[in-house]
């Protein structure tokens, strides 16, 4: 993803990003699509902002397009869809290319977001990673959410999305109302971290242990 620091937004933790995605993107009697089986306290934050929510099943390659297409034909109010497109919880498939192609192409078409939940990107067993929906190259309506919760700690509450200038502006008017202070020290703390390479260090371990012992999906849930 080609981003600017203005397009970038630290958070606590991936949760609070996803509640301010849902509250600057969504006003009473907007719909969001939104997997089948899927993660729960998405749906709740997307509730809390009063939005519809419309299922959308997931199969072996991801979120079902043709389902997409269908809700948008009868719900002209659908203004986002959200995903997890890699390590999808709870089934764990991965979004193929073709059908993120299409995802783009539909946002562009109908003008609604796409909230990329990407809470493991960091871990793959890949020797490339999946990209994120939001890098391919028409990609213009997203959301991008990631935590550093699942590659130090659950304990450790830094996230970040990454959108369009005029989104971020309305995540951080909603964030002064509901936290002023940020956690300075122990952002400052990861990113020398980051400086340092030790994260990157850490990854390498962490990711040769999931490699050599695959969590179940009932590790997972």
């Amino acid at each position: 993803m080609r981003l600017s620091n203005e397009q970038v937004f630290i958070t606590r933790g991936s949760q609070m990003a996803m509640f301010l995605a849902a509250h600057a993107l969504l006003q009473p009697g907007d719909h969001v699509l939104i997997e089948n089986p899927g993660y729960k306290p998405a749906r709740e934050a997307f509730t809390h902002a009063c939005a519809g929510l419309l299922s959308v099943n997931v199969d072996a390659h991801g979120i079902v397009i043709d389902e997409v297409t269908a809700y948008l034909k009868d719900y002209p109010n659908i203004k986002a869809v959200y995903i997890i497109p890699r390590h999808q919880f709870p089934t764990t498939v991965t979004l193929n290319l073709r059908r993120r192609m299409e995802l783009v192409a539909l946002s562009n078409l109908y003008g609604f977001t796409t909230i990329q939940d990407d809470y493991d990107h960091e871990f793959h067993y890949s020797p490339r990673p999946v990209t994120p929906v939001s890098s391919l190259g028409r990609a213009r309506n997203y959301v991008y959410i990631g935590s550093m919760s699942k590659i130090v700690a659950p304990a450790l509450r830094i996230g970040y999305l990454a959108s369009c200038a005029s989104v971020i502006d309305k995540v951080t008017n909603l964030r002064k109302i509901i936290d002023v202070q940020i956690d300075f020290m122990m952002e400052q703390t990861v990113f020398q971290l980051i400086q340092d390479r030790e994260v990157r260090r850490h990854l390498k371990r962490t990711t040769l242990l999931l490699y050599l012992q695959p969590p179940t999906v009932t590790d997972q849930i």
